[in-house]
């Protein structure tokens, strides 16, 4: 089968495949392979406990080097108007509400992870065309090779290549904000507590703790914010981000330069066809208030891989009984995320009159109600 993208939830599915016996392609447009991990990235994910678990059956969790992992052992969330919501993974039953880990890291333990499971890797290579026939899908490049797999799987992000050259017309519905992320050093220490302020220009505010006395922010901010705030310079962008944080963790030093990424949702009518499967962002968008992405991407990995490795007795992986399982098992939890996180950008965004006082009363009352919050907070852990 051919894998279409290596980013983490194609490596993942790469190495999840490759260890139950399947004949596996990697390919992607740019080279895999580690990177220089001693800078802090500016990308950063909030991995949640059963993603951890998934990664670890695979060799990878095991393989990140401690001094890159941060648990978030309780989130405060903070409404627009003073409504406090608090969650905390001992009365979860947890360890870690989730593990903050950079995209680097991840990358770096799951490479070898790949190369390992036996993986051909076809890398760096443009994408030229990808036909179609009873059998198979071919996955035409530039230089003139091609790739003949009876599984094609999607996973090359939410602007997928493979996705429109299946004649899938799919835009993005933007939220009209760009997710500003940097790293800083804090002044006082942050106690593995994940902060996240709903502001009352409808954008929204994260702050992730991060191994030491250094956090990482997301700052979905709108448009026109975002633009001020990746003017700034770095020490102009600490106080900015220091202050809108009612400087909880005393005066911030940002350590890495800013950068930006457009926000938008994405709900597709299907994420299979004819000998293709989408994962990841390929397959769908959310925004990043809750840090489910990669987490939802990661399930999808972990669901392909588990369908393809008992689809006895049936022999071919892009057969559509194994596809419409894969798609039946992932409807649910995808459609349930992107509910409650479209959901809660809508409201939080909304300026209509009597809205935000309603919003902060439920927040309140949600705070009050131990079982409302495990409820909420169980389909994000696992």
């Amino acid at each position: 089968m051919l894998i279409a993208g290596a980013g983490l939830p194609g490596l993942a599915l790469a190495a999840a495949l490759g260890r139950s016996g399947l004949s596996v392609t990697l390919a992607d447009r740019h080279p895999v392979g580690v990177v220089d991990e001693r800078a802090w990235d500016t990308r950063i994910y909030a991995i949640s406990p059963g993603n951890a678990a998934f990664l670890g059956t695979l060799g990878a969790w095991q393989a990140l080097p401690e001094d890159r992992i941060a648990p978030v052992e309780t989130m405060r969330v903070e409404g627009d108007r003073g409504a406090v919501l608090r969650f905390d993974a001992y009365d979860l039953g947890e360890s870690a509400l989730a593990w903050i880990v950079e995209e680097r890291a991840l990358r770096n333990a799951l490479v070898p992870r790949v190369l390992e499971a036996g993986v051909r890797i076809v890398a760096p290579a443009a994408f030229g065309s990808l036909a179609w026939s009873p059998d198979a899908g071919t996955l035409a490049l530039a230089d003139g090779r091609s790739v003949r797999a009876r599984l094609v799987v999607g996973a090359d992000g939410v602007r997928s290549w493979v996705r429109a050259a299946a004649g899938w017309v799919a835009e993005p519905r933007p939220y009209r904000q760009t997710a500003v992320v940097a790293n800083f050093a804090c002044e006082r220490p942050h106690g593995g507590c994940a902060r996240q302020w709903f502001r009352p220009d409808g954008g929204i505010l994260a702050w992730l703790p991060m191994p030491g006395d250094t956090i990482s922010i997301v700052w979905s901010a709108p448009e026109a914010l975002a633009g001020e705030l990746m003017a700034l310079d770095m020490g102009a962008l600490a106080e900015r981000v220091a202050d809108a944080g009612r400087r909880a963790l005393g005066a911030l030093t940002c350590v890495t330069p800013a950068a930006a990424f457009p926000l938008g949702y994405l709900r597709l009518p299907a994420v299979v066809a004819h000998r293709l499967a989408l994962v990841g962002d390929a397959a769908h968008g959310v925004h990043p208030l809750a840090g489910q992405g990669v987490n939802l991407g990661f399930g999808d990995a972990q669901t392909l891989a588990s369908v393809l490795a008992g689809r006895a007795p049936v022999a071919d992986a892009g057969a559509p009984i194994l596809l419409e399982r894969y798609a039946r098992r992932r409807a649910a939890p995808v459609l349930a995320m992107q509910a409650v996180t479209d959901g809660l950008a809508s409201l939080f965004g909304s300026r209509a009159p009597g809205v935000a006082r309603l919003r902060n009363l439920g927040l309140a009352a949600v705070s009050k109600l131990p079982a409302l919050r495990l409820a909420l907070a169980r389909p994000a852990l696992h």
